[in-house]
């Protein structure tokens, strides 16, 4: 007796469309075209009899079939892999998949993650960060550091960082800051105001007084622009603490906000933990744990 299976290009182009709740992002994974993914599950649709998207202007959404039937292709998916001689290869060599939020990644992460640091973990480490922040974790992760807590079926979470924001800037602007105030710099942010806003009533002035505004849509694009002089950005003890270590950045005044998230770790729970995964997990707690014991010895701790 045949099996009657479902078009199996059509799943994967489902799966993906309905971890990153777009097909834009999805063809990006699997390196086809948008209108691909929309076929794909398009037919997938009729094949199956229901719906499992809501189309709206520019963005998707599983709807409850689509949420149940992702949940039961995610597992498949996991247990085909499971299977595999990659799979097994994987293991064998100890190979570690971490997700990571792409500032979290680029900032704080990889200055940390130097040759003694990997030679002495003695994992293969996969590490994947993208351009806008995912809203799950592929099925296939280990680990995965994430802004914010996410709540995704297979895997469990822990805090991870909390952080401090505050103004920063490169050394030699320190002290027209301290002199002229922060209204009287070119202000940087990231995509909303709201932390300026926030600054600025804490410092007695306003939004409306002040000088001039940058946008940049990466908090490292702000952090850089702000090394180089372009003006004040708003920085935190973890994204912006490397820089601080090596004199690039400067906190020439307060306030200190605590942050509007933190940042935590999710953990695989669809397989036994393995040695490699375990040891890439208690080496993040502890970078974790030191990093927190640096930003409070250097005050950076919210203030009223």
């Amino acid at each position: 007796m045949s099996r009657r299976l479902p078009n199996l290009n059509a799943v994967r182009a489902f799966d993906a469309a309905a971890r990153h709740q777009s097909f834009s992002r999805a063809a990006d994974e699997l390196g086809v075209t948008h209108a691909s993914i929309s076929r794909y599950v398009k037919n997938l649709e009729a094949e199956l009899g229901v719906l499992l998207f809501e189309r709206r202007h520019r963005q998707v959404a599983l709807t409850a079939a689509g949420s149940r039937y992702a949940q039961i292709v995610a597992d498949g998916l996991m247990l085909i892999s499971l299977d595999t001689g990659t799979k097994v290869a994987r293991n064998a060599k100890g190979r570690v998949v971490v997700e990571a939020d792409s500032d979290l990644a680029l900032l704080w992460l990889m200055p940390l993650l130097d040759k003694n640091a990997l030679d002495t973990l003695g994992i293969e480490l996969e590490l994947r960060s993208y351009a806008e922040p995912p809203r799950t974790i592929a099925p296939d992760a280990d680990l995965a550091l994430t802004w914010g807590p996410m709540d995704v079926p297979g895997f469990s979470r822990e805090l991870f960082l909390d952080f401090t924001s505050f103004p920063v800037c490169a050394p030699d602007q320190a002290e027209q800051v301290i002199d002229r105030g922060l209204e009287a710099q070119t202000l940087i942010h990231d995509r909303a105001l709201n932390g300026w806003d926030e600054t600025l009533k804490r410092s007695g002035a306003s939004l409306d007084a002040a000088s001039g505004y940058l946008m940049f849509h990466r908090t490292y694009l702000c952090l850089d622009a702000a090394a180089r002089g372009v003006g004040v950005a708003i920085g935190d003890d973890v994204t912006a603490g490397a820089m601080l270590r090596q004199g690039r950045l400067v906190r020439p005044c307060g306030p200190n906000l605590p942050g509007r998230k933190s940042f935590y770790l999710s953990s695989s729970s669809r397989r036994p933990s393995r040695p490699a995964v375990e040891a890439m997990r208690s080496w993040l707690l502890s970078r974790a744990t030191e990093h927190a014991e640096w930003a409070k010895q250097e005050g950076l701790s919210p203030s009223a």
